[in-house]
């Protein structure tokens, strides 16, 4: 013989109900609002008298190792050391 469930107080009862869907809605949203893939976008910028890779670096670095980035202007700008000579143009990331 099946018992007969008998609901004894039904506010709370919806009150569960209504933070289980609070809760499952908070997890659904922040899952779909994940941080994807971005396409970094540059800048041309003109190298000025007394400027270094490093120096361009700390300008334009936001967050992350300087180290780094510099070795990212290198690849980006297909240099082979560190020496940049004024007027020259230099793409840099800009985040």
């Amino acid at each position: 013989m099946k018992r007969k469930y008998i609901l004894k107080n039904k506010k709370r009862f919806f009150t569960f109900i209504l933070f289980m869907l609070m809760g499952l809605t908070a997890v659904i949203s922040g899952a779909t609002s994940t941080y994807g893939f971005r396409e970094p976008s540059y800048k041309t910028i003109t190298v000025r008298r007394g400027d270094t890779l490093w120096n361009i670096a700390e300008d334009y670095n936001k967050y992350g190792d300087i180290r780094k980035y510099i070795y990212d202007i290198m690849v980006l700008n297909d240099l082979e050391d560190c020496q940049i000579i004024e007027g020259m143009e230099l793409r840099v990331i800009v985040e």
